[in-house]
């Protein structure tokens, strides 16, 4: 699968260079028809089984040529891991939803049809428990979502939502703190706004949505999915990778051919020791990665993704620094690479939760 992507990535960098700001539609048909946002469904729903470090290591690479891109195929391909994960339901009705669900999805992602990440909400500052969209049954018995999110990825080009939402126990008995509900993103009652101006990750479409009454096909999984699985750490190895393609394309950029000052090759050479230091850590954590992990591994998703996150960026910055004034331009692959790795990356969930919560979560004493 990585040698496929690597076919992709000249004509995705060069559609990137002419197209910064346009939503890449065939660079997204190219992915799904090399069918890579499949790649870590297991072989009898059409992936590969591709592991979490797989698959983070396929976003860094995307990210290299396009950090837009590589950010809207982290939604999909983490969720396809989360869908993937060989895990059993709390009882045999559940197992069957879950079973009859892997399939339906594996078979919309070998359509093409797009699952996209809408989640995030203005003042919850990345926190579930902050969660304001409410999902409450109708005389149906379908589950019906109001509320308002921002940062959607891939805004009306998606063809499903992913969404968090509250749901009330005497409604889904077992339920945690949200579950993902799935909403088809054209129908009545799903309002995808045209908001998004992001500093960087210009072609993204990270829309705001509100959901009024908006029908939900049912929920990720079974009741109390997220805590039981722990499925967003495989989403936070992905999110770490996209800084790290940045850091990536800068220093190939400053370094490829080897600038005559001594001094400048000393500051890349520098860099390129931090660089494979944070990717090593990234990939080591991805590597670890299993449904249900725990508590203990949760936390040192939290450390990398917030460090790995943190000090990419950092170096991003430090190149373009060094880079001098002829890539002080919009046009810049430099700039734009620059501007992406601030933008949406540390969002995700914001470096300031991660921050605090490695302060809560402080322990050095060994797991169990």
């Amino acid at each position: 699968m990585t040698a496929a992507l690597l076919d992709l990535l000249p004509a995705i960098a060069a559609r990137e260079a002419a197209h910064p700001e346009a939503y890449p539609a065939l660079s997204v048909s190219d992915l799904y028809a090399a069918n890579i946002p499949a790649m870590p469904f297991p072989p009898a729903l059409g992936g590969t089984g591709a592991s979490c470090r797989d698959a983070t290591e396929a976003i860094e690479l995307l990210a290299t040529a396009s950090p837009s891109l590589a950010l809207m195929l982290s939604m999909p391909l983490g969720f396809a891991g989360m869908v993937a994960m060989d895990i059993a339901a709390p009882d045999a009705e559940w197992q069957r939803r879950w079973l009859a669900q892997k399939e339906l999805v594996a078979k919309d992602f070998a359509a093409g049809r797009i699952y996209a990440a809408c989640n995030s909400e203005k003042g919850a500052g990345g926190s579930l428990a902050a969660t304001k969209t409410v999902a409450a049954k109708d005389p149906g018995g379908v589950f019906r979502l109001t509320g308002e999110k921002i940062l959607a990825s891939s805004g009306r080009n998606a063809s499903v939502f992913f969404s968090t939402a509250k749901a009330d126990p005497g409604e889904l008995p077992g339920t945690g703190v949200v579950e993902f509900f799935l909403v088809d993103v054209d129908q009545p009652g799903v309002t995808v706004l045209a908001d998004w101006n992001g500093f960087g990750m210009r072609s993204s479409e990270s829309q705001s949505v509100v959901y009024d009454g908006a029908p939900a096909s049912g929920i990720v999984g079974f009741p109390d999915f997220i805590a039981r699985t722990g499925p967003l750490q495989y989403f936070f190895c992905l999110f770490a990778a996209i800084p790290l393609g940045c850091a990536k394309t800068i220093l190939d950029a400053l370094g490829k051919p080897a600038p005559s000052s001594p001094a400048v090759r000393l500051r890349l050479a520098e860099a390129q020791m931090r660089y494979e230091a944070l990717r090593a850590y990234l990939q080591e954590t991805a590597g670890q990665f299993r449904p249900a992990a725990g508590p203990a591994y949760a936390a040192r998703v939290m450390r990398t993704k917030t460090y790995v996150t943190q000090e990419a960026t950092k170096l991003c910055a430090e190149l373009f620094a060094l880079s001098g004034g002829r890539h002080y331009s919009r046009s810049s692959p430099v700039a734009r690479a620059f501007a992406d790795a601030f933008a949406g990356t540390a969002l995700r969930p914001p470096l300031s939760l991660g921050l605090d919560t490695l302060v809560e979560q402080f322990n050095l004493e060994p797991a169990d």
